[in-house]
């Protein structure tokens, strides 16, 4: 690996060079190392085969060494050569990605897995976004109470406390930052599971406020993931070296994320697998983390798109056959269409469709426990029938949201937890309930096995 404090000096010694100057590089280097490796984006096929997997790692790889990180903080780039990248990749191939969260009867690992693997992904839930007050104790309750869920894979995302708004680098992100983890310590009281893995700590992201909500006492290794992801594409600052420094030295497994945005910088699906590629070893040069996850997104802020589920699939190929990190991915539907058959049956295709491209972890899963466990179940099932079978079957239900979506309103806005739930009566919404059941109703007919 790269001594971290390399880091240092690369980003303050490297080429100087404008944002704009930077992204139109790396515009300009996707498209070609996509071509060059003769990258097919095939959208019809949502599971590539090991050609493809192989050829958007090594335009990965090419697009990192070529570009390197841009130092948001001291207009730099932070170069790499080819030869190191490649260094530490084999570090990782040789020690596949492992992690174990938890405590007592609520550890949990996730661990490196393939497409052929009939162990099934690990089951993360939780909802990321923004979360009122009002919601905030009940959605920590309902999910940390449904045995099914193995942990969170994220867990905040308050909006504001009373009339305190979170701002970054000011105290009110401390402020609400504690006031969050109150909530979810007094959560996992409430329904029994003290030692539950939280992941993400997501409100705070400034190193002041992140090192002020872990010195509280309740977020320790055992329960707690810091990020340190690049910004989209390829930007790091001083902050996300200094929380990786953090991380190294207690011994807390970073949360290193991945994302891409299709329509921007990237074109399509190819482009942004590649850049997911790109942006995951970057991360993994100073991060060191066993775990990656992996989250592309359409310029008009939606996801769970042909180009988008086709890119996490590569991109999770290209790291299951040669990283071995373990990588993960949202399990939810696009925004706008929340809490509705067509989100749930766009949830199933992901559930199904990175099953067999081999990732390990689903960080978030549904906007509710119910739909949560629906992709449990669904993750097991498509690693118990093996790849093929599930990206069939991942296909066939695609074609089905593709017709669905022509047919059906879409939400103006974000689904929000009280949207699908009765907050005092603590049930899910009859209208939610009616609409789960139809998008099983749909997975049934095609086939798609679901427990009853």
């Amino acid at each position: 690996m790269i001594p971290l404090i390399d880091f240092q000096e690369r980003a303050l010694k490297g080429p100087v060079m404008k944002t704009d100057e930077f992204d139109m590089a790396f515009a300009m280097k996707v498209r070609e190392v996509v071509k060059e490796h003769g990258i097919e984006h095939n959208l019809e096929e949502l599971l590539v085969d090991d050609k493809t997997a192989d050829a958007v790692f090594h335009a990965g790889v090419d697009l990192l060494a070529d570009v390197g990180l841009y130092h948001l903080n001291t207009q730099r780039v932070v170069k790499f050569t080819k030869d190191e990248i490649l260094e530490l990749v084999g570090e990782r191939k040789e020690n596949p990605g492992k992690a174990t969260f938890g405590k007592g009867p609520d550890e949990m690992t996730i661990a490196y897995r393939t497409g052929n693997d009939p162990r099934p992904p690990t089951l993360y839930a939780g909802v990321g976004g923004v979360i009122t007050e009002e919601e905030f104790g009940p959605l920590a309750r309902t999910f940390a109470g449904e045995r099914r869920i193995e942990g969170m894979g994220i867990s905040g995302g308050i909006e504001k406390v009373g009339d305190v708004q979170p701002k970054a680098g000011t105290l009110s992100e401390i402020y609400c930052g504690l006031w969050e983890q109150e909530q979810l310590e007094k959560a996992l009281e409430d329904v029994g599971r003290p030692g539950m893995n939280l992941g993400l700590l997501c409100t705070v992201s400034t190193v002041g406020a992140t090192l002020h909500c872990m010195s509280a006492g309740f977020r320790t290794r055992h329960n707690t993931q810091i990020g340190i992801h690049i910004v989209p594409e390829q930007k790091i600052d001083w902050d996300r070296l200094l929380l990786a420094k953090f991380c190294h030295d207690h011994g807390i497994v970073p949360w290193q994320s991945a994302m891409s945005m299709i329509g921007g910088f990237c074109r399509h699906g190819a482009d942004a697998a590649v850049g997911l590629v790109a942006n995951a070893l970057g991360q993994l040069s100073y991060g060191q983390g066993p775990m990656c996850s992996l989250f592309p997104t359409n310029l008009d802020g939606t996801w769970a798109t042909r180009d988008c589920i086709w890119a996490v699939g590569a991109a999770a190929r290209a790291s299951e056959r040669n990283v071995r990190l373990a990588i993960g991915s949202a399990v939810v539907s696009s925004y706008q269409w929340g809490g509705t058959v067509v989100g749930t049956l766009q949830e199933a295709v992901e559930a199904l469709a990175y099953t067999a491209s081999g990732f390990t972890y689903a960080w978030i899963a549904g906007p509710s426990p119910r739909a949560a466990v629906m992709v449990g179940d669904l993750m097991a099932a498509a690693a118990e029938m093996g790849p093929e079978k599930a990206a069939d079957l991942a296909g066939k239900v695609m074609t089905r949201v593709d017709e669905l979506a022509k047919q059906d309103q879409p939400r103006t806005g974000l689904v929000t937890f009280n949207d699908v739930y009765d907050l005092k009566k603590m049930e899910p919404r009859p209208e939610y309930t009616e609409a789960l059941d139809r998008a099983q109703e749909e997975l049934s007919g095609l086939g798609v096995p679901l427990r009853s």
